[in-house]
């Protein structure tokens, strides 16, 4: 036999018609709630009267059960139904088998509906929007007049209907619950008049058949929910996953690799995924790529977590590829025997780290070259004439005025001396336009120092209260003129320094030989040193060639609360 496109194939039973107490358990089964009962709440055999059933709660359950379920009940009820037709007719007791068919073959139209609803459900990728829309083109075929029925779910302001439906006064209808609450509802019409059976024109059956598909469409509904909002979870996590630069390994308290996130190591892609449930000393043993020692400590760190439950992290300085490196390991507790250990590559912060305290321990020797070379010897030849003035005092000597004039000329020397230094430890003063003040003085000495021409243009003040701010600005742009002239050998640069909506922009371009054609000069320190004072003030950098030849640097960053525009 063939229901809704599936064909079943039923055992025979042996010759004979089935027993009465069979016929009898069968007509029970076919009265009240029946067949659909039976399989869907746990009810007894015996019989109801109209009006006296009570309404048991349906906990409708999907997957692979609920589907045998149903077909296990189909399949008895089509041999049944067999039975009943091949059974010879006695005198006077045929109306009873035909009854009795007639009431089975019912139910199996309610089981096929049911059947063909779990089907739906289980269409891999398929949307709550599509299964409602499937399931209202099923359900008139399980009540009794499939001609003259249509079929409305309504769900959270959506609606879906049969083709031609209206709704008539021969209706039954059902709330549909999703966790608790009222989400939609379920109708069923007969666009025309039938004879009055239980309800209506409606039978007592197809009234429990509706209360278990309004609540299946519930359940449909909150396991959709859950699907979609696991869905949805699982996407922003890949794209959390996909954005963390780190090499992330899950291991156990054995040392096996449970799972592998390679990050920003695409170098090592090639045998990562090779490592899943193999140990992690694999990295060493067999790859070669990480010495043991560090695994080894690794493991150490593993199970020092594990025991306190505590993050752990340590450093590594090993050699790649000929190359040295420094490695940052995160271990953190995510279960019982388990751990994440995130690796991130920490080698130019650590190089940054050297160059800031190489840059500090030359500048501190220049400065104190500089005060050896210019201050103390004005300071000396000040104590050297004031020591003769005080001789020719103490003689009884006339002083001469001369004297101290050149005393005097000298102390002013060294006052100008000392502001100097000052200036080139601290070049942006205090006060809120001290680093417009401090970028035009860079640029007039640099086109002095350097003969190069040198222009600052700010076409409205942009005052800042944070002096730290401004002077990691006045260091950014003093590093970029002094690549334009070591490196762009150009003859002319241009600060500009402007407001663009919300956003401060500084700019200096040169007219040289470009930055593509510029980066293989030098180590390259001075540009990561940039982009750390760009990021210390939530700064973007960027640097490239310019649009009319040249380099360009762009320093943007937005406007804060401390910057004020000058009246």
């Amino acid at each position: 036999m063939t229901i809704f496109g599936t064909k079943w194939a039923f055992l025979p039973r042996p010759g004979g018609p089935p027993p009465a107490s069979a016929v009898t358990a069968l007509s029970k089964r076919a009265g009240s709630c029946g067949i659909l009962n039976a399989m869907s709440t746990k009810s007894s055999n015996s019989p109801r009267k109209v009006g006296e059933e009570k309404q048991e709660k349906v906990r409708p359950r999907s997957g692979k059960r609920t589907r045998e379920e149903l077909a296990a009940a189909l399949a008895e009820a089509e041999r049944e139904i067999a039975f009943l037709k091949g059974s010879p007719c006695r005198e006077g007791a045929g109306t009873p088998d035909e009854g009795s068919a007639y009431d089975l073959r019912e139910r199996v139209k309610e089981l096929n509906c049911l059947y063909s609803i779990s089907g739906i459900v289980e269409k891999h990728g398929i949307s709550l929007r599509e299964v409602l829309q499937e399931t209202v083109g099923i359900i008139p075929d399980a009540w009794q007049y499939p001609e003259i029925t249509s079929c409305r779910i309504t769900l959270e302001g959506e609606v879906f209907t049969t083709p031609g439906f209206r709704e008539t006064r021969w209706r039954q209808s059902q709330r549909i619950l999703a966790h608790g609450s009222v989400v939609g509802s379920l109708d069923v019409c007969y666009l025309d008049q039938r004879p009055e059976k239980d309800e209506g024109p409606f039978l007592k059956e197809e009234r429990s058949l509706i209360n278990v598909i309004a609540e299946r469409m519930g359940a449909i509904v909150e396991w959709k929910r859950a699907e979609e909002a696991l869905h949805e979870s699982e996407v922003k996590n890949r794209a959390l996953l996909s954005a963390i630069p780190d090499l992330i390994f899950q291991v156990d308290k054995a040392g096996a690799v449970l799972g592998v996130h390679e990050g920003n190591f695409t170098n090592f892609a090639g045998f990562l995924g090779t490592l899943v449930g193999k140990s992690v000393f694999e990295l060493s043993d067999r790859q070669g790529v990480l010495p043991r020692r560090m695994l080894e400590q690794g493991m150490i760190y593993v199970n020092r977590a594990l025991s306190t439950g505590r993050a752990q992290v340590f450093e590594q300085h090993i050699v790649l590829d000929g190359r040295a490196s420094d490695f940052e390991v995160r271990i953190v507790v995510i279960r019982e025997d388990e751990v994440l250990a995130m690796v991130r590559d920490i080698t130019l912060r650590k190089r940054l780290e050297r160059e800031i305290l190489e840059i500090s321990g030359r500048e501190q020797r220049r400065i104190g070259q500089d005060l050896h070379d210019s201050l103390c010897q004005h300071l000396a030849g000040i104590g050297f004439l004031s020591k003769a003035l005080e001789r020719r005092i103490s003689s009884g000597a006339e002083a001469r005025p001369d004297d101290a004039r050149e005393i005097v000329g000298l102390i002013d020397q060294a006052i100008t001396l000392t502001r100097g230094f000052a200036r080139g430890l601290n070049p942006v003063r205090l006060e809120a336009d001290g680093l417009m003040n401090g970028l035009l003085e860079l640029a007039a000495n640099t086109e002095r120092l350097f003969g190069i021409k040198c222009r600052f243009v700010c076409d409205e003040p942009i005052l800042f209260h944070d002096n730290a701010v401004a002077v990691h600005l006045y260091r950014i742009a003093q590093e970029a003129l002094s690549n334009a002239i070591k490196h762009g050998k150009g003859n002319s640069v241009t600060i500009t320094f402007r407001r663009d909506g919300n956003q401060n922009i500084l700019t200096v371009k040169d007219n040289g030989v470009g930055f593509t054609n510029t980066v293989k000069y030098g180590s390259g320190i001075g540009i990561n040193i940039m982009n750390y004072r760009a990021s210390m003030i939530g700064a973007s950098l960027s640097i490239g060639d310019g649009p009319d030849g040249g380099t360009l640097l762009t320093c943007s960053f937005m406007n804060d609360s401390n910057a004020k525009e000058g009246a």
